[in-house]
């Protein structure tokens, strides 16, 4: 009798990742894996992007220049408007926080198929990058002042220990709550679509030629999720720079 194994949809396999190129040094696994390839493909995505847009800087710029201006232009303005004109040298760090995340994620909708940010080990890694940052940015800044944020002003003493406590956690959290949040809202938009492709395939195989008509319908969904997969993008990445501008403003002004 032959055995039954269940077809996982590609809607929960599309998050899996291969191993390319198997690598062990001193016993730990650092293979080189589908993973690695598409943070590999957006870095020089990004680079080509700057090097060819800004390559010229003519007076009157192509599309290239202009696409490379307005997105720093954006993110600019974004860092100023939030954080102050104090924090004009923190602009270069933000914006290659946009373009790394922007770009990955549309690096989804090609055939490379594999989206950085659905991945939770990378958001986190991206917050943890924004908290290290701030928290070096706030103790140049504001010195052992930086820790009076962890103990609000007019306190009463009796309640310090409970308000302490608090504030670290919370402050401690950040990193996580800003990488789950990127990451919830990409991984959801991503399987809704692979769900009405799966339903589609589903369809096809089970009814033939009139499942190809039927399925007509979830690929017209899909089409139309694919603009607001997009939307998404740019929405999640705007979010994550808006949060980050918050947090320089807090390590350069204090609470």
């Amino acid at each position: 009798m032959a055995s039954y194994e269940p077809q996982v949809p590609y809607a929960i396999t599309q998050f899996e990742f291969d191993v390319l190129v198997p690598i062990q040094i001193f016993g730990i696994d650092v293979s080189f894996t589908t993973s690695a390839q598409a943070m590999v493909t957006t870095t020089i995505l990004v680079a080509f992007f700057m090097i060819f847009g800004m390559r010229k800087q003519a007076m009157v710029p192509g599309r290239l220049q202009s696409a490379v201006e307005s997105v720093y232009v954006f993110v600019a303005r974004t860092v100023i408007k939030t954080a102050g004109p104090e924090a004009q040298h923190t602009i270069p760090f933000v914006f290659t926080l946009f373009v790394f995340i922007l770009f990955g994620s549309l690096l989804g909708l090609t055939p490379v198929k594999f989206t950085l940010t659905s991945h939770l080990v990378v958001t986190l890694a991206l917050s943890l990058t924004v908290f290290i940052y701030v928290n070096t940015l706030a103790v140049r800044r504001q010195g052992m002042g930086f820790f009076n944020i962890f103990l609000p002003a007019g306190t009463p003493l009796y309640l310090a220990p409970l308000l302490i406590v608090i504030e670290v956690i919370s402050y401690l959290f950040r990193p996580i709550t800003l990488g789950v949040r990127i990451f919830a809202n990409i991984l959801a938009g991503h399987i809704m679509i692979k769900l009405f492709a799966d339903f589609s395939v589903m369809m096809t195989e089970a009814l033939g030629a009139v499942g190809v008509g039927i399925s007509l319908l979830p690929v017209t969904m899909m089409v139309v999720l694919y603009g607001f997969e997009v939307m998404i993008f740019l929405v999640q990445a705007y979010i994550f720079i808006l949060i980050t501008s918050l947090y320089i403003r807090d390590a350069l002004h204090g609470h």
